[in-house]
């Protein structure tokens, strides 16, 4: 029987570490479905979904492990999530202390599940001001959330004088 595994990958960055990672799912007939990755701060962050039979999965999980330089967690997959409304959460404002809080703890309080967050500090262009960009896919339960959220984010970008727009 097939299962679905989640992998993720943390460790100093350097050529060749993706290339590693699918040439080890595909040696053990495994199917890579999505994934996130990323260099941060010159380390190397990976996040993916792979479909494998269930008998490959010693062999597959010890040939991860032994992947130098890299800490590698593998984790069963959950259930597909119910199909919920997609929405996007752009912001953008003078970077400040506290404004990932203020925006996941809203999040939180109105329900959404978060499935991918973008962030980053960018130089303003004209003032040479730091600006902190966002941008957050997220599902929310019902119309009722959402009017919630949107009275939380108003809050926000009134209290913290940034633009947050919910798409």
């Amino acid at each position: 029987m097939n299962r679905h595994l989640v992998i993720t990958l943390v460790g100093a960055d350097r050529p060749g570490i993706v290339e590693r990672l699918a040439q080890t799912v595909v040696e053990h007939e495994g199917t890579w479905e999505e994934s996130r990755m990323a260099n941060l701060g010159g380390q190397f962050a990976g996040i993916l979904r792979i479909r494998l039979h269930e008998a490959k999965l010693p062999a597959l999980s010890e040939a991860l492990q032994a992947m130098e330089g890299l800490q590698v967690s593998i984790a069963p997959a959950g259930e597909d999530e119910p199909v919920e409304k997609l929405y996007c959460l752009n912001l953008l404002g003078q970077d400040r202390p506290g404004i990932v809080h203020r925006v996941s703890a809203a999040l939180a309080r109105a329900g959404a599940s978060v499935d991918d967050m973008e962030t980053e500090v960018l130089d303003a262009s004209m003032s040479g001001e730091k600006l902190f960009k966002a941008r957050i896919a997220l599902r929310l339960p019902d119309e009722d959330a959402v009017e919630a959220l949107r009275q939380r984010l108003e809050a926000i970008a009134d209290e913290l004088i940034v633009d947050i727009e919910l798409d």
